[in-house]
């Protein structure tokens, strides 16, 4: 057992480091882990001192005759921090340009490479500056002084890299080594947000006391615990090191830790781009107010809910990993429509799933009586009943009459919509008939029995994902489900860039007040910068909303992770396509082991069914993710899914074939619009859609074509070409 008032932390890079070493020398090293746990102390573990090192407080400790663990010891004190394990010159060499010291203004311990920081602002100024008159260029953040920059997490050893930084590209090349804590800091100001603006945004606040030597209480800040932890289980300590570890169970960025671990008032808004952790903030909140429910002694609950099936699938899994089975207890993950669908089926009302065969049936005797005098066909019908009609839940015509119809091209007067107005009545009543409720309805329902029920609200909470996927009702039924507004009550995050169901909308006209409780995530985790400017160029020209009445620009983020352009590929037919695809999966498989991390996406599910049939025939073992489960890492096949069912996931490779200008925007899809702004609309959607499946690699992105590309690979062009203008 393991001396109380001995200290030990593991660094996330040590946790990265020990996860590439081979079987055997893992088993080693989680075997010294254990004992240097209990004795850090011991006179055999002969800490070295690093030859020509930076930071006299690191040193190395053998652990096999080719393995070498090094840790941040003190001369004195109580307090060790494992940083890295590796081969032994390896090992020694990322020690070398390492320092690990206590931060003099915001108090957090930082591993700083100062040498690759330098060099990063270099190779990228150089290569951005190369036309520029050196008096022409001027510092991103020279008007911050030294301390302000520290507050936001600068390390004091990389103030001159930080200071030496003038362009976007030497920014994004510099954060890749920079603590996470100070990324966010260092991207707002890049886009010319005053500091005390930033530092108010982001909730620095300078600790009234900071000892540079004591390490232990350094690693009690949420900037700290964002990229080491404190081990004080030695269950725990046998469990992180038995498996690889995935990074998001444990180290958490401080914004997102700061979002998570507090008792907020009212509602809260989290936004962020693809990649940024938006799931991961959410599972944790989901995870910290099932604990506070535990601790309270409450008999409450908390509902995770989301727009799609799958997503709630992956989801449910995830939580698994994180929390206790006493947590999970507390938990209820559903998607809404689900929920909405065992809900009303439970208070006895006869609820069918929705059968495109009924609705059919249904249009063919609610159009039997439209007036013909209008000139308006079957297919305007259909959608102003969908954009119009349930969207603005009227259940009556003077409700139709008086509701917006933003975005429709047909203008109808009042007389107009009064004449419109029997065939939706018509529709509705043929639906009830045969039991079928379109969700929208469903959810008006729910939340009106609720209401006449009485009862106090059915939820503690409730946690929120891909909430720009979800419409006007589903969020007036959230707001019934947990009663009034009152502390904890509503926690929702999403990216209306990511928008590939619903429309925009207003939270506060849902009953969701979020004002002075909004926040967002940018820093992505995920894909690589190059990758994520690629996916972003797609959507360069169209508006996003912020889920209450602003805008959501796309430029305050950027990823710490850096690789290949996406590669686009044009081919003569698609036999040459075909080819190219297989011979590319089979080097990947060579090199890798398997396809497991490797997904084929298509934007069809007959798509779907060509690419399976022919990667079955070129000698592949393929996995279709379906919607109705979640993926098993373990399967060693090739993923093969829509471009809708990858959405939440991730994988190293993503390939997307067959983008001609018939995939995207879907033809058969596309001309049916009836006018010019539907049509755009639906472009829009599918560009959001194309970002998504891109977004969904960690390293890399293949897309090719025969014949046309799509009109988004020329539009992503052209968003190219006008960036690089001077």
């Amino acid at each position: 057992m393991s001396d109380p008032r001995i200290t030990v932390a593991l660094s996330s890079d040590f946790f990265k480091a020990l996860n590439k070493l081979p079987e055997k020398g893992r088993a080693k090293a989680t075997s010294f882990v254990s004992k240097f746990r209990d004795n850090p102390r011991s006179p055999g573990l002969n800490y070295e001192r690093i030859e020509g090192g930076k930071d006299p407080m690191i040193r190395s400790l053998r652990v096999d005759q080719d393995i070498r663990c090094i840790v941040r010891a003190p001369e004195e004190g109580d307090t060790y921090v494992l940083l890295w394990i590796d081969k032994h010159d390896d090992a020694y060499q990322w020690a070398r340009r390492r320092t690990c010291h206590v931060n003099r203004v915001n108090g957090a311990l930082q591993v700083v490479d100062v040498e690759a920081a330098e060099v990063a602002v270099s190779d990228a100024s150089n290569s951005t500056n190369l036309q520029v008159k050196p008096e022409e260029i001027s510092s991103l953040f020279g008007h911050c002084d030294n301390d302000q920059l520290m507050l936001l997490g600068v390390p004091e050893a990389l103030l001159p890299a930080v200071r030496a930084v003038c362009s976007d590209e030497s920014l994004s090349r510099l954060i890749q080594w920079v603590p996470k804590d100070c990324v966010d800091g260092l991207i707002l100001l890049a886009e010319g947000r005053q500091i005390e603006a930033v530092i108010e945004e982001l909730e620095r606040k300078r600790p009234a006391h900071i000892d540079p030597e004591d390490v232990a209480a350094a690693l009690e800040t949420y900037e700290s615990k964002a990229e080491f932890i404190v081990i004080t289980d030695d269950d725990e300590l046998e469990a992180m090191l038995a498996a690889p570890l995935e990074q998001w169970r444990v180290f958490l960025h401080p914004s997102q830790r700061r979002l998570i671990e507090r008792n907020w008032s009212g509602p809260v808004r989290v936004l962020g781009g693809a990649g940024t952790g938006k799931t991961v903030v959410a599972m944790h909140r989901a995870r910290w107010l099932a604990q506070q429910l535990i601790k309270s002694e409450s008999s409450g609950r908390v509902l995770f809910t989301t727009y799609t099936r799958n997503l709630s699938t992956d989801i449910r899994s995830s939580l698994a990993k994180i929390c206790s089975p006493a947590e999970l207890q507390r938990l209820e993950v559903i998607h809404l429509d689900g929920w909405v669908s065992t809900f009303l089926k439970g208070q006895g009302l006869p609820v069918r799933v929705f059968d495109q065969n009924a609705r059919k049936a249904c249009w063919d005797l609610a159009m039997a009586i439209a007036d013909p005098s209008l000139g308006l066909d079957r297919r305007f019908y259909e959608e102003e009943w969908k954009e119009v009609v349930l969207a603005n839940g009227c259940r009556t015509q003077p409700e139709y009459l008086a509701a917006r119809r933003v975005g429709r091209g047909t203008r109808l007067t009042r007389q107009n919509r009064a004449q419109i107005w029997p065939v939706f009545d018509a529709m509705r009543m043929e639906l009830r008939q045969r039991g079928l409720w379109e969700p929208e309805e469903a959810k008006q329902a729910a939340a009106e029995l609720i209401k006449e029920s009485g009862l106090d609200a059915r939820y503690a909470a409730v946690v929120v994902d891909e909430a720009q996927d979800l419409d006007v009702a589903g969020f007036s039924l959230l707001r019934t489900l947990v009663g009034q507004s009152h502390a904890n009550d509503l926690f929702i995050v999403g990216d209306p860039h990511q928008r590939i169901y619903g429309k925009p909308l207003v939270l506060s006209r849902c009953g969701i007040e979020i004002r002075g409780r909004s926040r967002k995530l940018r820093i992505n985790y995920r894909t690589t910068e190059e990758t994520r400017a690629w996916a972003t160029a797609v959507l360069n020209g169209i508006d996003f909303d912020d889920l209450d009445g602003g805008l959501d620009p796309a430029t305050d983020y950027r990823s710490l992770l850096h690789g290949d352009e996406p590669l686009i590929k044009a081919f003569e037919d698609t036999a040459e396509e075909q080819k190219f695809l297989t011979s590319t999966l089979h080097q990947i498989q060579q090199e890798q082991g398997g396809l497991a991390a490797t997904c084929v996406v298509a934007r069809t599910n007959g798509g779907v069914e060509k690419l399976n049939v022919a990667m079955k025939r070129a000698g592949f073992s393929t996995r279709i993710i379906n919607k109705d489960e979640s993926d098993d890492p373990s399967d060693p096949a090739l993923r093969i899914a829509t471009m809708h069912r990858v959405k939440g996931l991730e994988f190293d490779q993503v390939f997307i074939p067959n983008l001609d200008i018939n995939q995207l925007p879907l033809r058969v899809e596309l001309d049916q619009r009836p006018d010019q702004l539907s049509r755009e609309l639906f472009e829009n959607q599918e560009r959001s859609l194309l970002h998504v499946a891109a977004t969904r690699a960690k390293k890399r992105v293949v897309i090719t074509y025969s014949g046309k590309p799509s009109s988004f690979i020329t539009k992503q062009k052209d968003a190219d070409k006008q960036k690089s203008m001077p």
